[in-house]
Parts: C-alpha cells; structure tokens; sequence
C-alpha cells in the first residue's frame, strides 16, 4: 500500500514540513484548542505556515469527520499522512493527544479522593470553557461550508444535508449515503463532444 503523502510535483504548496514539526504544531493546537475547537485552530495554523490550502483543508477535514473514530484524532492522522507521509502521521497523533492526556492526569490528580467530583471552581471554569467552544467549533465550519458552497451542487447538498440531520434529525448514515450519490451524480466524468 503507497504512501498517502501528497507528492511535491502534484502539490502547488512548495513548503514541507517535517514530522517534528507537525508533532510541535499539533502540540500548540491541542493547547489552544482545549475545551474544543481544534479544527478551527488547526486550519488556522495550517494555513498560516504555508502547509495547505482552504480547499485542501477543507477536503482532510471532511474525510476526517467521515471515518470512525475521534474527529481530532483522525484530522491529525490525515493532515500528518498527507504532508509528511506515516512519520508524520504519527506525530501528529502524538502531537493532539499528549497536551490532553496530561490535563486529563492533571485533573485525575487534584480530583483524587474529593467527594461529590469536581470543586465547584473547576465546575464553573468548565462551563465557560463549553460556551466558548461553541464559537471556535463555528469557525471552522464556516470555512468548509463556504469551500462547498462554491463546488457546483454544493448550495443544495449544505442545505439538504442540514434540513436532514439538523431539522428532521434522520440517521447520519442514509443521509450521508443519498447525499454521497447525489455528489456523485452532480460531478459524474462527461464524455466530451468530440
């Protein structure tokens, strides 16, 4: 099996990052992105290093969100392949998970032995935390929708899908199955008129 590692000459972004450099990145993403928001902070470092463009991102980032597993988790696996093949990959997993996984034997330890869970403070701190996450998680999908809605079809697949999982609140699967044909069809190859 190759590689899933863009290649230079296919790739109009001419800087390449290194695993160790993508394992840092992530590091600071999954800091700023504690309590949520970690594709907006990705995209956002992504993009200002140079590494990929909107429409690139937004294409990792739909493919992340659509295979099993924890959404940064796999935005990290695929941003990681994809610029730096499975070294980088692996870094960037590493990267996301390490700021958490602290915090979490962090919190583990100060919680350690308290009857009734967490001090109200961190109760408090918390919910702050959860209402501010709300606004970082809007920003990265604005960019997505704003990359799809300028795709032919796209304005009609964002309105149905929305119409579907948010409104009539339908199984993601079907959903996600009907509207994948439908892109299909829409960017189905054209036999030229020769």
């Amino acid at each position: 099996m190759s590689s899933p590692a863009v290649h230079p000459e296919d790739d109009p972004l001419t800087a390449r990052p290194t695993p160790l450099a993508l394992g840092r990145m992530f590091v600071g993403v999954a800091l700023a992105g504690i309590g949520g928001g970690l594709p907006a902070h990705t995209r956002r470092a992504l993009t200002t290093r140079g590494w990929m463009t909107e429409e690139l991102f937004a294409e990792t980032f739909t493919l992340a969100q659509l295979t099993p597993g924890p959404n940064a988790v796999n935005l990290a696996a695929m941003v990681g392949a994809r610029l730096a093949g499975r070294p980088g990959a692996v870094a960037s997993v590493l990267g996301v998970l390490t700021p958490g996984l602290l915090a979490m034997l962090a919190v583990s330890v100060v919680t350690l032995g308290q009857p009734g869970g967490l001090p109200p403070s961190l109760q408090s701190a918390l919910r702050g935390a959860a209402c501010a996450a709300l606004a970082v998680l809007l920003t990265a999908a604005l960019p997505v929708v704003r990359v799809g809605w300028g795709v032919r079809g796209g304005p009609l697949i964002t309105v149905l899908a929305f119409l579907a999982l948010g409104v009539l609140r339908l199984d993601l699967l079907p959903v996600l199955l009907v509207l994948l044909g439908a892109g299909l069809l829409i960017h189905r190859p054209r036999r030229s008129d020769a």
